[in-house]
């Protein structure tokens, strides 16, 4: 394989669009089949998507513009449907552009530098040539995401609120397969005795929520909401929870909207 170093600048440029027409492909086939619905389930928020959720600038600037007279009502609110649709097609109009870009340079534009260096993260100054094959791959990369964000989705049962309740193996209770593995991973609360949670915490990573036979309720009944608001949550117990924790069972269909159990060697 040639390396990036003996490209000449217009070998790279081409790369770079090769790389935009990939992720762009890439990125409508992890859409493919999405059901709207689907969409808008997903897992942790971080503190960033949080403020942005929180930036009302647009719902602001229209309120303004009631107060003031230049209109009388908001917008209609679009189906999730819509939205999805109408995000779609801004992220096409950006690839077109980035790519109608990409492809206008000169190599004395690509050989411009663009950025200064960045010593808190180590970045350094980049040129134009530089910067666009750092982005080009940007599309590809996300696109993976969705993909296993769907997986997950699915895997969880999200649409349906479910908790998961997995059953560990009583002689090996350390002992997962590659299904449980990935649920105790991704799910952002895994509830369990100390014993089981001492059992399962190399594979989980999030909050772990101790059962004590005294708060199933207050437990549960903390998943069912939080499921309903889009986290995934998992239950684990030594055994079937019919057999070795029928309480706990019967508290989680109670409270909760779906809930599902696997053996945790799949």
């Amino acid at each position: 394989m040639t390396s990036q170093q003996n490209l000449t600048p217009l070998q790279r440029q081409a790369r770079v669009l090769e790389r935009l027409d990939e992720g762009y492909k890439t990125l409508h086939a992890s859409l493919e089949g999405l059901d709207p619905v689907d969409a808008f389930l997903g897992s942790r928020w971080s503190v960033w998507e949080v403020l942005n959720h929180l930036d009302t600038e647009k719902f602001v600037a229209a309120l303004e513009d009631i107060a003031a007279e230049k209109m009388d009502m908001l917008p209609p609110f679009n189906t999730r449907e819509a939205k999805l649709k109408s995000d779609v097609a801004h992220l096409d109009d950006n690839y077109r552009r980035f790519r109608a870009l990409v492809e206008s340079l000169t190599e004395e534009k690509m050989s411009q530098l663009v950025t200064t260096p960045n010593p808190e993260n180590s970045f350094p100054a980049l040129t134009l040539l530089e910067l666009v094959e750092r982005s080009s791959g940007h599309w590809t990369t996300h696109a993976r995401q969705i993909v296993l964000t769907r997986q997950y989705v699915e895997a969880f049962n999200a649409k349906e609120r479910a908790v998961t309740f997995i059953a560990l193996d009583p002689d090996r209770p350390s002992e997962l397969g590659v299904s449980a593995v990935g649920l105790l991973k991704h799910a952002d609360y895994v509830a369990g005795s100390p014993e089981v949670l001492d059992a399962v915490r190399n594979s989980a990573s999030g909050t772990e929520l101790e059962l004590n036979g005294k708060n199933t309720d207050e437990v549960l009944a903390r998943m069912a909401r939080d499921t309903r608001a889009g986290l995934w949550a998992v239950v684990c117990t030594i055994g079937s929870p019919s057999v070795s924790n029928p309480v706990l069972l019967k508290a989680a269909e109670e409270h909760c909207d779906k809930v599902v159990i696997m053996k945790a060697g799949q």
